[in-house]
């Protein structure tokens, strides 16, 4: 609370009375610790985020693709995958890396494919998530997908069961 005080040595005298005031602050700096502490405990820091993945309708119809545009990507475990240069109806030996250089594989199958015709807009990948993939590296590979602006992606529950390729 706020104090007066007397200055003055000399009540006699006709000097004029000169009052100080003096104030404590330490309730305001228990008020004002209340509040951070409220506003902390009542805020929520950040919102879990969802990643939309649009999946079509188990059908019957086959999918024609073309082979040569076509990157198919294997998640195994342990932060790997395989990735063929086709599908994998072709007997091809995968070649194996980390999930990490996802992006130069992908990135390097979309020049091949602009040599190849002209746009690279028309890779398509395809993911298989193995049975010993993680979630993480589901989500880590679509990501992968949105950044390097791969639009047409199909997820597979098997290998070459939902596609066909043309030559």
């Amino acid at each position: 609370m706020a104090a007066l005080e007397d200055n003055s040595r000399n009540r006699s005298s006709k000097s004029r009375h000169a009052k100080t005031c003096k104030v404590d602050l330490t309730p305001m700096v228990d008020l004002g610790f209340l509040l951070i502490t409220f506003f902390i405990l009542s805020t929520v820091l950040s919102q879990p985020s969802a990643t939309k993945l649009v999946m079509p309708k188990d059908t019957s119809v086959k999918i024609p693709v073309k082979e040569g545009e076509v990157l198919t990507v294997d998640l195994v475990g342990n932060d790997s995958i395989a990735w063929y240069n086709g599908n994998w109806k072709n007997d091809l030996t995968p070649a194996h890396c980390a999930l990490g250089n996802l992006r130069s594989v992908i990135q390097r199958r979309r020049q091949e494919v602009s040599k190849i015709f002209g746009d690279p807009a028309a890779t398509v990948v395809i993911i298989y998530p193995g049975p010993e993939c993680s979630y993480r590296n589901f989500i880590q590979a679509l990501d992968e997908i949105t950044i390097n602006g791969v639009t047409r992606y199909f997820v597979v529950n098997a290998p070459s069961k939902d596609f066909t390729t043309i030559r």
